[in-house]
């Protein structure tokens, strides 16, 4: 075990995600919603664990007018979201490389203090010992009237992967096994428990169903999620508990398909809550009911209670744009804890229909002719439901587009160069895209020959591909080699030119 990780297994460096939960308007969306007052005018953003920086940086190039810092404790993740940073130019982001109790102990005042704090999947996975000195840096780093948000792996549903991840980590350090070998290792002898039906797998039949999961997912998240010697689920009265010292209050959850959770669960559920008074012991039972597996909780220092009026302003100047639009059918799903919940096709299509000639704010879209009138908490229930199923997203173009630009054109270079950068930023849209790495690849080559055809830009994408050793998947067959590649590649840069690069260009990914 390495001394300066605290247990944490540092054999891989962390995925290159981005996680919208974690972007301010995400979260001013939830403290509007609670009737809680977001930050306002120059607002600064700290994340604590950054990662390798890649969803950081990704929010410093939307919000040029705002100061962002990152800070890792892994020297390998600063060094690369720093390159990341300095390859498109942004100047109002810098990353730091911290041990988290050190800093505690003496906050650098250089740094100042912040009205955004976030800690996204490590507060669950650290040691006691560290995540008290989180709780520190929280209280140290945020200004009054902040906005905290932090994620941890929750109970009830992780009882039944304690042993997964306690007799992996244990195989792994005892036979000295390298991390993905020892995922693989240990899903094989999991696998043969269960099959014996031993005394545990038959007092915890959630086991099976869990690692058939754990299964299915990819192998470096795997090891993020399992191989630490310190992995602590925690119920959430015990997070409200430990964030007490940074005088943080619970405000709502970042997961905006339970945003409005209470309002839509059968009576009986309704009734088992209404039995507590305590608003934390609801919350608990709440989990409870659904077997709450992964909570993304956000937080507040002393923010000031917004007013009835104040509030539904707010909420009806927030504006919305459509990104994928479900198609026909006769019913609408929406995924939640609870479950899938069905949304009326009549209403949900006429708010599809507005959006899809442009974007409106939530008061544009309350005009609507439904059968009924609706009102405004009928109207954020809807949009809480679209936003998570990725159907809309903020409309919130930045005041200027050229950090986007420069970054999109740096993860363009980078991917074609073997990075692996999935997201991009629409510029003209306030909004972080999933992309494909083949685009980006494809977009690389219009760089230096922006009237390069299709033949040119597919011949460029055998090369770039043989060069790192990859190649494509066509219907299911792989293509590795540059007589079979090239056909294929050439479809798709037709594609591409045709129908992806005119796309990106009206999104302003691209210019």
């Amino acid at each position: 075990m390495s001394t300066w990780s605290s247990g944490y297994n540092t054999d891989l460096g962390y995925t290159f995600g981005y996680y919208r939960e974690i972007s301010p308007e995400w979260l001013d969306f939830v403290a509007l919603s609670k009737s809680v007052t977001p930050p306002s005018g120059s607002w600064r953003y700290l994340e604590l664990g950054c990662g390798q920086g890649y969803g950081l940086t990704l929010l410093a190039a939307l919000n040029p007018d705002h100061e962002f810092l990152g800070i890792d404790f892994n020297p390998v993740h600063i060094n690369h979201a720093r390159g990341l940073a300095k390859a498109s130019g942004l100047t109002n982001i810098r990353f730091e490389e911290a041990d988290f109790v050190a800093l505690a102990e003496a906050w650098t005042a250089d740094w100042g203090q912040f009205d955004y704090i976030t800690a996204h999947g490590i507060y669950s996975w650290l040691l006691r010992t560290v995540c008290q000195s989180i709780v520190q840096l929280m209280n140290n780093a945020s200004r009054a009237g902040a906005l905290v948000y932090i994620s941890y792996n929750a109970l009830p549903a992780w009882f039944s992967s304690h042993p997964i991840q306690h007799l992996m980590r244990l195989w792994q350090t005892t036979e000295s096994l390298e991390s993905v070998k020892a995922i693989e290792t240990g899903i094989q002898r999991l696998e043969k428990l269960n099959e014996a039906q031993t005394g545990m797998t038959r007092m915890l039949p959630g086991m099976k169903a869990m690692l058939e999961k754990v299964a299915k997912h990819d192998r470096a998240y795997l090891v993020q999620e399992y191989l630490h010697d310190n992995w602590h689920p925690r119920w959430f009265d015990q997070v409200v508990e430990e964030l007490k010292p940074a005088k943080l209050t619970y405000v709502g959850t970042a997961s905006m398909g339970d945003l409005f959770l209470r309002s839509f669960m059968p009576q009986k559920f309704k009734d088992i809550v209404q039995d507590y008074t305590d608003p934390i012991v609801q919350e608990v039972m709440i989990d409870t009911l659904v077997n709450q597996s992964f909570r993304r909780d956000v937080f507040s220092r002393g923010a000031a209670p917004m007013w009835a009026i104040q509030r539904q302003e707010a909420l009806l100047q927030q504006s919305f744009m459509l990104l994928n639009r479900p198609p026909a059918a006769e019913e609408i799903k929406f995924k939640t804890s609870l479950g899938e919940l069905k949304g009326k096709v009549d209403i949900y299509n006429l708010f599809y229909d507005q959006l899809a000639t442009g974007p409106k704010t939530a008061a544009e879209l309350m005009k609507v002719s439904a059968s009924q009138p609706l009102g405004l908490g009928d109207m954020m229930q809807a949009l809480s439901f679209m936003l998570n199923e990725g159907h809309i997203g903020f409309y919130r173009p930045p005041s200027n587009r050229a950090p986007a630009l420069a970054l999109n054109r740096a993860i363009a270079i980078a991917t074609a160069n073997g990075a692996p950068y999935r997201f991009a930023i629409a510029s003209k849209l306030g909004h972080v895209l999933t992309v494909s790495d083949v685009d980006l690849m494809l977009l690389t080559g219009t760089f230096d020959h922006p009237q390069a055809s299709a033949s040119d830009l597919g011949t460029t994408l055998v090369e770039r591909l043989l060069a790192l050793g990859k190649g494509l998947t066509q219907q299911g067959k792989p293509l590795t080699q540059r007589d079979e590649l090239l056909p294929y590649a050439t479809q798709l840069a037709e594609t591409f030119l045709q129908q992806t690069l005119p796309k990106w260009q009206s999104y302003g990914i691209c210019e």
